[in-house]
């Protein structure tokens, strides 16, 4: 039986932005609800934001998922978008987890202030530069093909465009120029990956969507 989902969250990017292409490059029936600020978010299974809930087409609920992460890795097991080979999916597991890392550093710094805000920058552009080491490594290990592993779109591919595209928009006050250090346009290899998932004909609906109604803001924060 075909599964049905509705995604919970803010309308925009946020944590979200991968799970959006991750269900789109499913091909499965999505759509989304924005629950009111903050009163319907406590109200959640583990009292945060986002949330998938997955029905059957008789409308029971047979699978409600809270983290972000943990939404991320199921429908991209379910849906073969992480391969089924133990060390195959941790080698992917492992970078997406670094872009969360310096995702959440960012984050943190947005709501810091005084001495926690320097210690955040210096952290922030440590951590960022390595990240690009990293994933431009990666990336030139298979070939500079536009993607992390194989000739096919992956559950990292996905995960690190959105990753690239919230660092492309992130707000005034978003570490200032320490933020150029995430410029894709600056990293031909990244370049190269960004244009590659935005030809995916898997993601075409969301590209269209975004081209009509525009993108999304990255964070509430400026």
């Amino acid at each position: 039986m075909s599964q049905q989902y509705v995604l919970r969250y803010f309308n925009i990017q946020g944590l979200c932005e991968a799970l959006r292409l991750l269900l789109t490059a499913s091909g499965t029936n999505w759509t989304e609800e924005t629950p009111e600020r903050p009163r319907e978010k406590y109200s959640q299974p583990l009292g945060h934001l986002p949330v998938l809930v997955e029905s059957s087409k008789g409308g029971k609920d047979d699978v409600v998922l809270s983290e972000t992460l943990v939404i991320e890795r199921y429908i991209a097991r379910k849906y073969g978008l992480l391969p089924t080979d133990i060390l195959a999916a941790a080698r992917q597991e492992q970078l997406r987890d670094q872009l969360h890392d310096v995702w959440t550093t960012h984050m943190e710094f947005m709501h810091s202030t005084g001495e926690r805000s320097t210690e955040l920058v210096t952290k922030f552009e440590q951590d960022a530069t390595r990240l690009v080491s990293v994933h431009v490594a990666a990336l030139r290990r298979n070939g500079n093909n536009g993607h992390y592993f194989g000739e096919t779109l992956s559950y990292v591919d996905i995960a690190a465009y959105a990753f690239f595209k919230f660092f492309s928009d992130a707000g005034p006050k978003s570490l200032k120029a320490k933020i150029g250090l995430l410029n894709h346009t600056r990293i031909p290899e990244v370049s190269k990956l960004m244009a590659t998932i935005e030809a995916s004909s898997s993601l075409a609906p969301y590209f269209t969507a975004e081209k009509e109604n525009g993108a999304r803001l990255a964070t509430r924060f400026k």
